[in-house]
């Protein structure tokens, strides 16, 4: 499998650039010894460091983060664009699915590539939307530990039975599925059946508005 730092290397090597001259190109002033760390994999470019070498190597910035694959010229006969597809930011934080996971701080880190068709069928819009992996085992089997998830930040009213990633008090981001309970009030509701381990959390009517909501998951390799 092609890494993003061979993808690099080589489009630059198309290019006969050095890595000083991409670099250059780039406009980061001794920045050699960057490009080299980005093609041997030993530091992830930003988004927007992406999208500065994307447009020195003259190439689109899904094409520098997916490739170009057979499957994709035999189904399109073209190459992916940014007319086609949306980059969703991937954020190096993780979601737990299990007691939460402390995330000091958040940073970007390229990001996944979905179709702009899909995106519109599901009426997402590309500006609202984040991915981040899940670790835990709370959710499973629906949403299981590593699985990476599109979660929609616009959607942040609780709905009957969707899932959220969810903000406790302490900054822990957790994914638990929301239940209007029959008797009124809400469940905070782990999808794994071991509830001794995962017990239901319940919520009244009146402090389901102090739960902080970051977003509602829409996908995670499957829509939701």
């Amino acid at each position: 499998m092609e890494t993003l730092g061979k993808r690099i290397a080589r489009l630059r090597k198309a290019k006969d650039l050095s890595q000083a001259e991409l670099a250059a190109a780039c406009g980061w002033e001794n920045g050699q010894a960057r490009i080299g760390n980005y093609e041997l994999d030993k530091r992830e470019p930003t988004l927007s460091n992406l999208r500065t070498i994307a447009d020195a190597l003259g190439t689109t910035l899904m094409q520098l983060v997916e490739g170009e694959t057979d499957q994709a010229h035999q189904e399109t006969n073209h190459t992916p664009s940014a007319h086609d597809y949306a980059l969703v930011p991937q954020y190096t934080a993780k979601v737990a699915a299990g007691n939460g996971q402390m995330n000091e701080h958040v940073e970007v880190k390229g990001g996944l590539v979905f179709k702009r068709a899909w995106l519109n069928r599901m009426s997402l819009r590309e500006r609202n939307l984040h991915v981040i992996y899940v670790e835990g085992h709370s959710m499973e089997p629906t949403i299981s530990d590593g699985d990476v998830l599109l979660f929609d930040e616009s959607q942040t009213s609780p709905k009957d039975g969707r899932i959220y990633v969810l903000a406790k008090p302490d900054g822990q981001l957790i994914i638990k599925r929301l239940i209007q309970s029959l008797t009124g009030g809400w469940i905070i509701r782990s999808d794994n059946e071991d509830k001794r381990t995962y017990p239901d959390q319940p919520v009244a009517d009146s402090d389901i508005e102090h739960i902080s909501i970051v977003g509602r998951a829409v996908w995670h390799g499957g829509a939701l």
